[in-house]
């Protein structure tokens, strides 16, 4: 589905996704308007958010096969740990974790019988995942998790092939399935980020995956995804990087890393984990309102 995607607008929405277009591979807050109208807005330049927490609505629910979005048909309230309401989970019948089940969504099992990439996401190297995703999404998926570069070791018919190969490749050592948000978040503060280094490390990986299981990736599709994430400038000239977990955010937007939104403010760097607003409504404005940075915030949590 080919989204319009439209200059951040100022104004009061529901805050329902953070993610990456997979067509354009750019970054998008996916905000619900008064109407129950979604608009697909890019961050850029100067901007302040503001989120009320107070209250917490379900996102709605999502048509795996057209791509669309629906506002909760019940404009239900929902818990602290939930983004769905249980009718909207239900409609929308996505489960990642598909393999771990007996009793499937018509949905999921529709979705599963497309073809799925194998992947190998770079976080440092230390931090390496293996997973798997709809083709049809590209790197939109490495793109939302916040890997800095990533190899599509090979397409496979179905989820279900692929999932064979993703959870022999989970058995080897120093290779993952899940990266937490704080480690994803912690990596980004503490480490530095090489491109070269990146690969050297991915085709190790691939070498090793390869003699453990005895098989040959024919053709391993690279890519380096921190640039298309990140403003490298404005990351390597700031004076700092810290953690910021306040719902009044302010600055000039350098980037998104995954759901780890970037802001520079005061000649530092800001990053905020989106996904716990995700629910929440949120007010927008053009301008960039002076933070109190003092005393740093240590955690994300």
């Amino acid at each position: 589905m080919a989204r319009e995607l439209v200059d951040l607008p100022f104004g009061k929405f529901l805050f329902t996704r953070v993610s990456f277009d997979s067509k354009r591979n750019v970054p998008y807050f996916r905000l619900m308007d008064a109407g129950g109208v979604f608009v697909y807005a890019r961050p850029a330049g100067d901007f302040t958010l503001t989120f009320d927490l107070s209250y917490k609505r379900c996102t709605g629910w999502y048509d795996i096969r057209t791509g669309e979005c629906y506002e909760c048909p019940g404009k239900r309230s929902v818990s602290e740990k939930y983004e769905q309401c249980p009718e909207c989970q239900r409609k929308t019948g996505f489960n990642p974790a598909f393999y771990n089940t007996t009793e499937l969504s018509v949905q999921q099992a529709e979705l599963n019988k497309k073809p799925h990439l194998l992947y190998l996401a770079y976080f440092s190297s230390e931090t390496v995942k293996v997973g798997i995703s709809n083709a049809e999404r590209g790197l939109a998926r490495l793109l939302e998790q916040g890997a800095r570069s990533a190899v599509i070791l090979e397409t496979f018919p179905s989820a279900n092939v692929a999932r064979q190969y993703e959870a022999q490749i989970a058995w080897l050592p120093g290779l993952c399935e899940s990266v937490q948000l704080r480690k994803k978040a912690q990596i980004l503060v503490e480490n530095s980020y090489d491109e070269v280094v990146a690969r050297q490390k991915l085709e190790q990986v691939i070498a090793v995956i390869q003699r453990a299981l005895n098989i040959q990736f024919s053709n391993p599709q690279f890519a380096e995804l921190s640039s298309i994430m990140i403003n490298g400038a404005a990351l390597s000239s700031c004076a700092a990087i810290e953690l910021w977990n306040q719902p009044h955010l302010s600055g000039t937007f350098v980037g998104l890393l995954g759901q780890l939104l970037i802001m520079e403010q005061q000649s530092r760097l800001l990053v905020t984990p989106m996904k716990q607003y995700l629910g929440n409504y949120v007010t927008i404005t053009g301008d960039v309102a002076p933070l109190d940075l003092t005393p740093v915030q240590a955690s994300l949590f």
